[in-house]
């Protein structure tokens, strides 16, 4: 069976993609899917979590099974439907807790000669992986340097 998934990000309304992911296919392959959809650098950390009606996160899947986490490469998006997973969080910018939502729409016949997972719809262009970091985030050297100029410092006598 193929689940359609509808992914969005509450931040940027006019952005949605569905995506149609085959039931046997693990949370890591959606990950890269997604990741490979969007252009976003596979080597930032992710999270998967499964979510309640509201949107707050309960099982947590990661890359490395770290903090009593589950791998994503050993949980398949039918294990997840089957026990009524039906909505989950995909933290792209962990740092900065932004995450999309991800809702199960329907249930389809696999189409013949369709690869999966594949994109079914998008709409608008995707957050930007990493967002600005919130002022508690800020470095030790920006907060010491608020007004720091590069170009005044530049080594000079240097061929370029």
């Amino acid at each position: 069976m193929i689940a359609r998934f509808k992914l969005n990000f509450p931040e940027k309304p006019e952005f949605r993609r569905e995506y149609d992911v085959d039931t046997e296919q693990t949370l890591y392959d959606f990950h890269r899917f997604i990741q490979s959809d969007l252009d976003y650098d596979e080597a930032q950390p992710v999270q998967f979590f499964t979510a309640s009606e509201r949107w707050e996160p309960a099982r947590e899947f990661s890359l490395l099974g770290a903090n009593s986490a589950e791998l994503m490469d050993e949980v398949s998006i039918g294990d997840l439907i089957r026990a009524s997973h039906h909505r989950l969080l995909y933290v792209f910018d962990v740092i900065n807790r932004r995450s999309f939502r991800i809702e199960l729409q329907e249930m389809l016949e696999p189409a013949a000669r369709t690869r999966y997972p594949c994109t079914a719809t998008e709409a608008g262009d995707p957050p930007a992986q990493i967002g600005k970091l919130n002022s508690a985030f800020s470095s030790i050297f920006d907060q010491a340097m608020p007004d720091f100029d590069a170009d005044t410092y530049a080594p000079s006598g240097v061929d370029e």
